[in-house]
Protein backbone atom coordinates (compact mmCIF):
# COMPACT_ATOMS: atom_id res chain seq x y z
CA UNK A 1 0.00 0.00 0.00
CA UNK A 2 1.41 3.16 -0.79
CA UNK A 3 0.14 6.96 -0.22
CA UNK A 4 1.07 9.89 -2.28
CA UNK A 5 -0.86 13.13 -3.60
CA UNK A 6 -3.64 12.77 -6.33
CA UNK A 7 -2.22 12.42 -10.03
CA UNK A 8 -4.14 13.38 -12.91
CA UNK A 9 -4.21 9.53 -13.68
CA UNK A 10 -6.27 9.56 -10.62
CA UNK A 11 -8.54 12.33 -10.57
CA UNK A 12 -11.60 9.71 -12.01
CA UNK A 13 -10.95 7.33 -8.98
CA UNK A 14 -11.19 10.44 -6.40
CA UNK A 15 -14.13 11.49 -7.88
CA UNK A 16 -16.11 8.68 -8.21
CA UNK A 17 -15.09 7.74 -4.13
CA UNK A 18 -16.31 11.36 -3.14
CA UNK A 19 -19.28 10.84 -4.74
CA UNK A 20 -19.83 7.85 -2.61
CA UNK A 21 -19.32 9.41 0.51
CA UNK A 22 -20.67 12.77 -0.39
CA UNK A 23 -23.77 11.20 -2.50
CA UNK A 24 -25.05 15.27 -3.26
CA UNK A 25 -21.78 15.81 -4.56
CA UNK A 26 -22.27 16.56 -8.66
CA UNK A 27 -19.80 16.50 -11.18
CA UNK A 28 -19.43 20.26 -11.00
CA UNK A 29 -18.48 20.27 -7.05
CA UNK A 30 -15.85 17.94 -8.16
CA UNK A 31 -14.38 20.16 -10.72
CA UNK A 32 -14.89 23.42 -9.05
CA UNK A 33 -12.83 21.66 -6.06
CA UNK A 34 -10.19 20.07 -8.03
CA UNK A 35 -9.52 23.65 -9.99
CA UNK A 36 -9.50 24.94 -5.78
CA UNK A 37 -6.88 22.38 -5.15
CA UNK A 38 -4.80 22.95 -8.01
CA UNK A 39 -4.87 26.81 -7.46
CA UNK A 40 -4.13 26.51 -3.55
CA UNK A 41 -1.56 23.77 -3.01
CA UNK A 42 -0.72 25.63 0.18
CA UNK A 43 -4.37 25.57 1.21
CA UNK A 44 -5.50 22.67 0.03
CA UNK A 45 -4.58 18.65 0.21
CA UNK A 46 -5.91 15.22 -1.15
CA UNK A 47 -3.54 12.31 -0.38
CA UNK A 48 -4.32 8.85 -2.27
CA UNK A 49 -4.23 5.18 -0.99
CA UNK A 50 -2.98 3.06 -3.59
CA UNK A 51 -3.02 -0.75 -4.05
CA UNK A 52 -0.87 -3.65 -5.40
CA UNK A 53 -2.46 -3.00 -8.38
CA UNK A 54 -1.85 0.68 -8.91
CA UNK A 55 -5.60 1.35 -8.40
CA UNK A 56 -6.63 3.94 -5.59
CA UNK A 57 -8.74 2.04 -2.55
CA UNK A 58 -9.09 5.10 -0.19
CA UNK A 59 -8.50 9.01 -0.01
CA UNK A 60 -8.50 11.96 2.30
CA UNK A 61 -9.25 15.63 1.67
CA UNK A 62 -7.05 17.99 4.12
CA UNK A 63 -7.20 22.15 4.33
CA UNK A 64 -5.83 24.84 6.44
CA UNK A 65 -8.57 26.79 8.66
CA UNK A 66 -7.92 29.77 10.21
CA UNK A 67 -10.21 28.46 13.05
CA UNK A 68 -11.48 25.12 14.34
CA UNK A 69 -13.53 24.16 17.21
CA UNK A 70 -11.54 23.45 20.45
CA UNK A 71 -8.27 24.37 18.98
CA UNK A 72 -6.06 26.92 20.32
CA UNK A 73 -3.35 27.67 17.40
CA UNK A 74 -3.82 28.59 13.52
CA UNK A 75 -4.40 27.58 11.44
CA UNK A 76 -5.30 24.29 11.88
CA UNK A 77 -4.83 21.15 9.36
CA UNK A 78 -8.14 20.42 9.09
CA UNK A 79 -9.46 16.66 7.61
CA UNK A 80 -12.30 17.70 5.73
CA UNK A 81 -13.16 13.70 4.68
CA UNK A 82 -11.82 10.37 4.21
CA UNK A 83 -13.10 7.66 2.48
CA UNK A 84 -11.73 3.98 2.25
CA UNK A 85 -13.21 1.32 -0.30
CA UNK A 86 -14.97 -0.87 1.96
CA UNK A 87 -12.86 -4.01 0.90
CA UNK A 88 -9.95 -2.06 2.46
CA UNK A 89 -11.59 -1.22 5.81
CA UNK A 90 -9.72 -2.10 9.01
CA UNK A 91 -6.03 -2.33 7.14
CA UNK A 92 -4.79 0.57 8.65
CA UNK A 93 -5.03 2.41 5.18
CA UNK A 94 -6.88 5.36 7.51
CA UNK A 95 -4.71 5.66 9.47
CA UNK A 96 -1.56 5.95 6.99
CA UNK A 97 -3.67 8.71 5.11
CA UNK A 98 -4.78 10.72 8.12
CA UNK A 99 -0.70 10.18 8.65
CA UNK A 100 0.15 12.18 5.34
CA UNK A 101 -2.53 14.75 5.75
CA UNK A 102 -1.19 15.15 9.32
CA UNK A 103 2.38 15.43 7.56
CA UNK A 104 1.67 18.07 5.40
CA UNK A 105 -0.25 20.33 7.91
CA UNK A 106 2.74 19.80 9.71
CA UNK A 107 5.19 20.75 7.06
CA UNK A 108 3.13 24.20 6.50
CA UNK A 109 3.23 25.10 10.31
CA UNK A 110 0.38 23.51 11.91
CA UNK A 111 0.72 22.73 15.61
CA UNK A 112 -3.13 21.22 15.72
CA UNK A 113 -5.20 18.69 13.43
CA UNK A 114 -8.98 18.51 13.83
CA UNK A 115 -12.10 16.55 12.08
CA UNK A 116 -15.60 16.52 12.38
CA UNK A 117 -18.47 13.69 11.41
CA UNK A 118 -22.23 13.65 12.32
CA UNK A 119 -23.23 12.50 15.65
CA UNK A 120 -24.64 9.15 14.72
CA UNK A 121 -21.25 8.36 12.81
CA UNK A 122 -19.94 5.73 15.35
CA UNK A 123 -17.60 4.53 12.75
CA UNK A 124 -16.18 7.32 11.96
CA UNK A 125 -15.93 8.53 15.97
CA UNK A 126 -14.20 4.76 16.63
CA UNK A 127 -11.56 5.44 14.49
CA UNK A 128 -10.41 8.90 14.96
CA UNK A 129 -10.43 7.80 18.26
CA UNK A 130 -8.38 4.51 17.83
CA UNK A 131 -5.80 7.38 15.58
CA UNK A 132 -5.34 9.61 18.75
CA UNK A 133 -8.48 11.96 18.33
CA UNK A 134 -10.58 13.37 21.29
CA UNK A 135 -13.90 14.10 20.95
CA UNK A 136 -13.76 17.98 21.97
CA UNK A 137 -17.74 19.36 21.17
CA UNK A 138 -20.66 18.26 19.46
CA UNK A 139 -22.89 21.17 18.08
CA UNK A 140 -26.21 20.75 16.91
CA UNK A 141 -26.72 23.24 14.14
CA UNK A 142 -29.73 25.04 13.19
CA UNK A 143 -31.85 26.65 10.39
CA UNK A 144 -35.10 28.64 9.98
CA UNK A 145 -36.41 29.77 6.49
CA UNK A 146 -36.92 33.92 6.73
CA UNK A 147 -40.24 34.79 5.64
CA UNK A 148 -40.48 36.46 2.00
CA UNK A 149 -40.59 40.28 2.71
CA UNK A 150 -41.42 43.09 -0.22
CA UNK A 151 -38.04 44.14 -2.23
CA UNK A 152 -37.51 48.27 -1.92
CA UNK A 153 -38.19 49.82 -5.25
Amino acid sequence: MKIGPLDDARTGSWFAMRSTLWPNCLAEDNARDLEALKAQPHLRAVFLAIDDRAEACGFVEARLRDVAESCDTSPVGYIEGIYILPEFRGRGVGRKLVAAAERWADALGCREMASDCLHDNEASVRFHQKIGYEVTEQLIHFRRVLPESPKPK
